[in-house]
């Protein structure tokens, strides 16, 4: 990600609640990464670089300063009230119902140096999820 830039991309998300969510990132039509998470575990498989992270919620921290967990990110992407840093705000736009629920439409984080907009693609809550997590073999692992 280059600093200064605005990306926007598309979601869909599988979202068990206090279970796991897993969520797949598109560019256009471009699968650009996934990520799977539970409480004790966060997998992350980024299909532009070819790698991958598989471990605990250190990821955050030690690429965005954020120390958080799964019900942090499961309140954020439920639109749930989360403390956040103060130089991270939040926002979300509109309300699109899914079965029982209601949704945003679209999701925004800004920080002094990126803005990122994700549009609500699809959401499926609490079913059994018909995702796939597998890396591929040549991907390397993100190491800290």
């Amino acid at each position: 990600m280059a600093e200064g830039q605005t990306y926007n991309c598309q979601f869909n998300l599988v979202n068990e609640i206090d279970s796991l969510l897993y969520i797949q990132l598109n560019i256009g039509a471009i699968e650009v990464g996934r990520a799977l998470t539970t409480p004790d575990k966060f997998l992350f498989i980024n299909k532009l670089q070819q790698n991958f992270y598989d471990g605990d919620y250190s990821f955050f921290l030690h690429l965005f300063g954020l120390d958080i967990d799964f019900y942090a990110i499961q309140a954020i992407f439920n639109g749930f009230p989360v403390e956040v840093s103060e130089d991270i705000a939040l926002s979300y736009q509109g309300t699109t119902g899914y079965d029982e629920y209601s949704f945003f439409d679209v999701f925004l984080c800004e920080t002094e140096g990126y803005s990122l907009r994700l549009e609500v693609k699809k959401v499926t809550f609490n079913e059994v999820p018909k995702v796939s997590a597998a890396v591929p073999k040549n991907y390397s692992a993100i190491k800290f």
